[in-house]
C-alpha cells in the first residue's frame, strides 16, 4: 500500500525531541505576549513599578515557559483522549498554583509540601518574578531558580520525547 498525501505530512523524516521543540516554539511567543499584557496591566491598572530589568524578567520567563509548555507535551504525549488530557493538567497544575507559595505562604507549608513544591516551576518562577520586579534582583543573583526550571524543562522534554508516538 502506497502511502498517501496526509501520512507523508506526518511522517517526517525528524526525531521526536525535534518535532516537540516544532510544537513549543510557536506557543513560547504567545506566552510571551500573554506575559508581557499581564505585566503591562499591572503597570497601567495596579500602578506596580518593576524595580529591575525587563530584559532579565524576560530571560527568566523563558525557562518557566518553556517548562510549562514541555509539560503539557507529556501531557498530550500519554494521553488517550482530550477527557484524559484535562484530569491530568488538574493532576498537574492545581497543586503548582497550591503549592508554589503563590497562594500560601512557602514557608508556613508543611515540610512534604514544600518538598514538592520545590520540584515544580512555578515556585521558582514566582521568586524570579518577585526578585526582579519587586527587588530589583539580578537574574545572576537567581541563578538557582533558574538552573531548577531548566532541569525540570529537560526532563519533560524528555519524557515527552520518549512517550511520544506517532499516529493519524
Amino acid at each position: 500500500r502506497r502511502p498517501g498525501p496526509f501520512e507523508f505530512r506526518t511522517a517526517p523524516p525528524v526525531r521526536p525531541v525535534e518535532v516537540m521543540l516544532g510544537r513549543l516554539l510557536p506557543c513560547l511567543v504567545v506566552g510571551f505576549v500573554q506575559v508581557a499584557l499581564v505585566l503591562a496591566l499591572g503597570v497601567l491598572l495596579f500602578s506596580v513599578e518593576i524595580h529591575g530589568s525587563l530584559l532579565e524578567l524576560a530571560l527568566g520567563t523563558l525557562p518557566f515557559l518553556a517548562a510549562m509548555l514541555a509539560m503539557g507535551l507529556v501531557v498530550s504525549s500519554v494521553s488517550r483522549s482530550q477527557f484524559q488530557a484535562m484530569q491530568l493538567c488538574f493532576f498537574f497544575f492545581l497543586p503548582s498554583i497550591l503549592l508554589s507559595g503563590f497562594m500560601f505562604p512557602f514557608e508556613a507549608m508543611p515540610e512534604a509540601a514544600q518538598w514538592i513544591g520545590t520540584v515544580l516551576p512555578l515556585t521558582h518562577y514566582l521568586r524570579i518574578v518577585r526578585g526582579i520586579v519587586l527587588k530589583g534582583a539580578s537574574l545572576g543573583s537567581l541563578g538557582g531558580e533558574l538552573a531548577a526550571t531548566g532541569i525540570f524543562f529537560a526532563g519533560a522534554l524528555l519524557l515527552a520525547a520518549l512517550t511520544f508516538r506517532k499516529r493519524l
